[in-house]
């Protein structure tokens, strides 16, 4: 009798060569350039692009094989170049993330609306929070339903010390560094006063990035902006009232707005930009096995 190890690796090969085989078919035949994304039999319709989980750039990734953040802005460059897209509706649900992740995904979404003049609308779900909803700015109209969770604008960062603890049992670490900040939020020490000075000072300057972006996205003043993201969670009626989302809906309430704004009627059709055979298996595959550090532990500013 195989051991389980023995079949896992058994099912594990068979599937990858399916994916071979998937990926090989013939490509379809194409009616204009490539570089137009558009097929011979397409169809007009609304793009529809998740963003689940946590936002971030992975570890690994490359063009066969790209996750997280760099799957979500590949997707959305096929949808930029492709003419049947007629509008595109991001469905949201994300705690956040990292700060660069979502600025690129936020600035990539914006890029869309100001080069193809289409409307874009975002759908959360149960929570577009920080980076997530930093995402959701960029788009023209945001819906949510009344019991989700929005916002939280604002930024983190944070380590794990344990000086203390190994002063008490005797634990050294010792560091080489070529200048006083490099290792800076190290967990052997205490920070110093002008360490905690410099880490201020980039929170904030991040903070107002975000902040501006809210502004300008929502249209709000200076002070409504500052009031509103002191890194409070809202529900979706709550958000409504503070002009922080456009309307409260479902997923198909959504698509059928959206479909009506690009001229395409309720239910319209929808266009997924889902990466099928290999690079798809393998995308899945390589983030069944990540292992995932909270982002709090990742020493770096998150809006999370």
């Amino acid at each position: 009798m195989f051991k389980k190890d023995s079949i896992f690796g058994i099912a594990v090969i068979s599937l990858f060569l399916m994916a071979i085989i998937l990926n090989l078919k013939p490509a379809p035949i194409e009616k204009e350039s490539k570089s137009t994304q558009t097929l011979l039999f397409a169809k007009d319709g609304i793009a529809v692009l998740d963003l689940y989980g946590p936002i971030a750039f992975p570890q690994s990734s490359n063009a066969y094989m790209p996750m997280a953040a760099d799957l979500t802005l590949e997707q959305l460059q096929d949808i930029r170049l492709d003419t049947h897209v007629k509008g595109l509706l991001i469905r949201i649900n994300s705690p956040g993330g990292t700060v660069a992740a979502s600025q690129e995904i936020y600035n990539a979404i914006k890029t869309i609306k100001e080069e193809r003049n289409i409307p874009i609308v975002a759908q959360i779900g149960d929570i577009g929070a920080s980076g997530a909803y930093y995402a959701a700015l960029g788009a023209d109209t945001i819906f949510a339903n009344s019991g989700s969770l929005v916002g939280s604008i604002g930024v983190i960062i944070g380590n794990i010390s344990i000086h203390k603890l190994a002063e008490k049992h005797g634990v050294d670490y010792n560091v080489y560094k070529s200048g006083p900040y490099k290792d800076l939020l190290s967990m052997w020490r205490p920070a110093r006063e002008d360490e905690e000075q410099l880490l201020q000072h980039v929170i904030d300057d991040v903070y107002e990035q975000f902040k501006q972006a809210f502004k300008d996205s929502r249209k709000l003043s200076e002070a409504q902006a500052k009031k509103l993201a002191q890194g409070q969670i809202y529900t979706g009626l709550q958000a409504l009232d503070h002009n922080m989302i456009d309307k409260i809906g479902s997923y198909h309430d959504a698509l059928n707005f959206i479909g009506e704004q690009a001229n395409l009627g309720k239910n319209p059709h929808v266009i997924k930009k889902s990466h099928q055979g290999l690079k798809g298996f393998m995308s899945l595959l390589n983030s069944s096995f990540q292992i995932k550090l909270p982002y709090q532990l990742t020493n770096m500013p998150t809006l999370y």
